[in-house]
């Protein structure tokens, strides 16, 4: 009792220290053992950033119109924009999105492609990456439902609350951080390959690297997979990942208005 007593005060004094006991008792690990994890991590990522560097040239972040082709489908994304807009999507009035999509599928907007978006957009702001409570869940998928008229629309969200079935839509429930459930989408939507699959949902490395791996064999030939908000400060995340890509996909990071893109595009047989 006495060393409890004389402990007692020393708590009360120091905050910090109460916070350390309720870590260790909850985690079992100390705050000191997480700090020397946490600067493995970081250490580690930085020599495997700089083992990349030694590979081979830096993946250059190119201009939102070097990837465009003389703006051939301006039209197409000028109804895309429209379609955005009108069911509350914010792709194109702050990404500019729309003209990437118009470029990857403005060329087949007639034909009957199929997209996945990972991310529909929930309104529920105890979620991470949510689009506030006055966000449109499921806004892109029915902007590109409605502009290929041929269009087959799949969705996924942690969110399951928010998953609908509509016309030539169909959505699921998927938690990027859990590569299970991942595995259980890809059971369910085979053996459909598709044109286009986009990742908008929690915009973190680990996150987007386990819908990279779940995406990619999912790709028809000539299909794109697009990784949608990725900020500045995650740029050399991406040229290490530029390494590990197959030869049988092409990667490009293009800067748009705001955010960058990340596409990986299955080459042509």
């Amino acid at each position: 009792m006495g060393q409890i007593a004389n402990l007692i005060p020393r708590l009360i004094d120091n905050p910090k220290l109460i916070l350390n006991r309720l870590y260790y008792t909850a985690t079992g690990t100390s705050v000191g053992d997480l700090r020397d994890r946490i600067e493995d991590y970081r250490e580690t990522f930085n020599t495997l950033l700089e083992m990349s560097r030694r590979a081979g040239d830096a993946v250059r972040v190119l201009p939102l119109d070097s990837f465009l082709d003389a703006h051939r489908y301006t039209n197409e994304a000028e109804e895309l924009a429209a379609l955005f807009n009108a069911y509350g999507s914010d792709k194109a009035t702050k990404h500019n999105y729309h003209l990437v999509y118009a470029e990857l599928l403005g060329a087949r907007k007639n034909d009957a492609c199929a997209i996945l978006e990972i991310g529909l957009g929930t309104n529920n702001t105890q979620i991470r990456s949510n689009m506030g409570a006055h966000g449109k869940p499921g806004a892109s998928v029915r902007a590109f439902r409605d502009w290929g008229k041929r269009f087959m629309l799949c969705g996924a969200d942690i969110d399951a609350k928010i998953l609908f079935s509509e016309e030539r839509i169909r959505t699921y429930h998927v938690d990027q951080t859990d590569p299970a459930t991942l595995a259980e989408l890809a059971l369910k939507l085979a053996p459909l390959k598709f044109d286009l699959i986009i990742d908008d949902g929690l915009h973190m490395p680990w996150a987007n690297l386990n819908t990279l791996n779940f995406a990619l064999p999912l790709l028809a030939p000539d299909g794109a997979f697009v990784i949608e908000d990725i900020v500045d400060e995650y740029i050399p995340v991406w040229n290490v990942i530029a390494k590990f890509i197959p030869a049988d996909y092409a990667f490009e990071l293009i800067k748009c208005k705001s955010e960058s893109v990340c596409i990986v595009r299955k080459r042509m047989a």
